[in-house]
């Protein structure tokens, strides 16, 4: 038994340290390091299950079918979804990592690709969505964010290490009413009906920490108090 659970350990150990060292690629455009099982909340009251992931262009969700197929699950399809242990919910289309959420507002993280980085003269990563991946509806206007090799998983995630490293930009928000605030000392100041002399009270009184999604709980009661 005790055999059964050291091997366990290790397996997760080694496992989690894959995950903290992976770093997306113009071929794997992901959030996480493969497709997860998931739940996707359509509506209150609809939920799909299915291996979902983040593609890092727009933060839209994909999911993989029944026949080993990625496809685009349409922002207005797309109310909430759990992926592993992590909740995302539909901000302003974008499918955003909730840090922390209570009866004011959330808190979530945004991972966005810096594709502006690795552009190269021929401007592709592979065929476009419209010819590779028939089963996405991406805009056009999404322009090198609606390009990847194939929307074959098992092909895709072949090619996923062969690709140059995507660089990613994050940014963490405070969503009151459906509103992004970033979360910021500075951008928060700046918000119309602001006393910034309390706000700054109470930012040295609770000893406010930006990277905190606890914190910056208490900076959206003090917004919407």
């Amino acid at each position: 038994m005790k055999k059964m659970i050291f091997s366990l350990l290790t397996f997760l150990s080694a496992f989690m340290a894959i995950a903290q060292d992976y770093v997306p690629t113009v071929n794997w455009p992901y959030l996480l390091p493969d497709f997860c099982e998931g739940e996707l909340r359509i509506t209150d009251n609809v939920v799909s299950r299915s291996r979902f992931n983040i593609h890092l262009g727009q933060g839209i969700l994909h999911m993989v079918d029944e026949n080993g197929i990625i496809v685009e699950i349409s922002v207005d399809n797309a109310l909430s979804a759990r992926i592993g242990d992590d909740e995302y919910a539909n901000i302003g289309g974008k499918m955003l990592r909730v840090l922390a959420k209570s009866d004011n507002g959330y808190v979530v993280e945004e991972k966005l690709a810096d594709y502006s980085a690795v552009v190269r003269d021929d401007g592709a990563y592979g065929g476009s969505l419209s010819n590779a991946a028939k089963g996405f509806s991406y805009d056009d206007n999404y322009g090198n964010y609606a390009y990847l090799i194939t929307n074959v998983y098992d092909d895709l995630y072949y090619q996923k290490e062969y690709g140059e490293e995507l660089p990613v930009v994050e940014r963490v928000y405070l969503i009151i009413n459906g509103e992004e605030i970033l979360a910021s000392e500075k951008d928060v100041s700046r918000l119309e009906g602001i006393d910034k002399k309390a706000f700054t009270a109470f930012l040295k009184e609770k000893k406010i920490n930006w990277k905190n999604p606890g914190d910056l709980l208490k900076v959206i009661e003090f917004i919407t108090d």
